[in-house]
């Protein structure tokens, strides 16, 4: 059996930041989704009797156990593949498993490495460096186009203008086709979340000052307050400076973003996209889902953002705040208002109430049934944790016998849940 090397994580412990700036957000993606991470030089490598790789760098790696690394410009060329990091002796040593067995035993050229993508590409950008257009690499027709805007002003820069001072979220959402950037009016083309009325109501910003209504959807990642349960706080009230943590995990097929919005707290939120597991015919209806939280109210309004649809997904014992988006299946009328859909859970306490905790780790798969009833299929990669993450408090690798994971906390309505994320298994 081979290890593993699709699922990729990131995190705030390998020195990314994700600040109170605006462009904070795109940056982190663009990283994360498309480019990866590069190691500084490295100094040395070998190979052990095991088959695996071990490389020491000339400076400190950030590196965590099970992320995937990419070899390339080695010799032998075998060498030049992906890896899970298997041990971590030191701040710039690495232990690599490659996915691929290596038969020889020196190298005779050391090349370069990083933590690779989690395999995305930006198929559009705009001029003024706010918004972008994410796909996987060598799409299906079941992959979406991922829109992420953090635009601050309606196209006219008059009708609609956000204070850049305030909360800071982006507009994000998904689109079966795209021809350019802002292509996203088209009542033609399946969008989640979608209004059928208003093709374009997930984009929109109108008004100014504590009046300007800016998206529908939103992924905040930093609010002022006392994180995501804050008491009547509005988004123009200024977040602090600082960074957040966070954790980013998946793969081409889909990814979830869980991340603290202040400075002082390691519970997160969480947000997602992609594809799921669908055991439904998804030649015309697309096995997308997506999280977020559903906000369309005006920046001056205060909020507890745990009051609105889809703030805790699978962590609320209400369905609308426990919700995820995915759309309608009504093959007649393909063009439908999205759905919600809930997880078929033993409770919404994951990673809290501890009912299987006779297990060392009792990870669980996630399936899904709608608003109409329709069982839908099965997430990818979150798993429900029946084991209490009471001292998780950030990215924490977990072996299972031969399967990996990553632990990570999130806010529930039981207090602080969380989930383990599937990486795969171990050779």
């Amino acid at each position: 059996m081979a290890t593993d090397v699709d699922v990729q994580f990131f995190s705030h412990l390998n020195g990314l930041t994700l600040g109170n700036n605006w462009g904070d957000l795109i940056r982190l993606l663009d990283k994360a989704l498309v480019t990866g991470i590069d190691f500084t030089q490295i100094i040395a490598a070998s190979i052990d009797e095991q088959g695996d790789v071990h490389i020491t760098l000339y400076a400190a790696h950030n590196a965590m156990l099970f992320q995937v690394v990419e070899l390339s410009h080695f010799t032998p060329t075998s060498l030049n593949q992906k890896y899970r990091i298997k041990g971590v002796p030191s701040a710039t040593e690495l232990i690599l498993k490659p996915h691929t067995a290596i038969t020889e035993t020196s190298i005779v050229t050391i090349g370069s490495g990083k933590l690779t993508s989690l395999g995305y590409e930006i198929i559009f950008r705009d001029s003024n460096d706010v918004k972008r257009v994410y796909r996987a690499k060598n799409p299906t027709s079941k992959h979406p186009f991922i829109r992420v805007d953090e635009s601050l002003t309606s196209p006219d820069g008059t009708t609609g203008v956000y204070t850049s001072t305030y909360a800071k979220f982006a507009m994000v959402g998904l689109l079966e086709h795209m021809e350019h950037i802002d292509d996203f009016n088209n009542p033609d083309v399946l969008q989640l979340p979608f209004n059928p009325a208003d093709p374009a109501s997930n984009w929109k910003i109108n008004g100014t000052g504590t009046g300007v209504f800016r998206g529908w959807n939103k992924w905040y990642w930093a609010r002022s307050g006392s994180a995501l349960t804050a008491n009547n706080i509005a988004d123009s009230a200024s977040p602090s400076a600082g960074n957040r943590q966070f954790t980013l995990v998946g793969d081409t097929d889909c990814f979830y973003f869980l991340r603290a919005l202040t400075t002082d707290n390691a519970s997160k939120t969480m947000s997602g996209c992609g594809i799921y597991d669908s055991n439904l015919d998804t030649s015309v209806i697309p096995p997308w889902f997506f999280m977020g939280i559903f906000a369309g109210i005006s920046a001056g309004t205060t909020m507890r953002p745990d009051n609105y649809h889809g703030s805790f997904p699978f962590t609320h014992t209400a369905l609308a705040q426990g919700m995820i988006a995915i759309p309608k299946y009504n093959v007649v009328d393909r063009i439908s208002s999205h759905v919600n859909a809930s997880g078929v859970l033993p409770d919404t306490s994951s990673g809290f109430s501890e009912i299987y905790n006779a297990s060392t780790t009792a990870a669980l798969e996630i399936p899904i049934y709608d608003a109409d009833k329709f069982l839908r299929g099965t997430m990818k990669h979150i798993n429900y944790a029946g084991t209490n993450f009471k001292n998780t408090s950030q990215t924490t690798p977990v072996l299972s016998e031969k399967a990996m994971y990553v632990a990570e906390r999130v806010f529930g309505v039981s207090g602080n849940s969380g989930f383990y994320f599937y990486l795969g298994e171990a050779e």
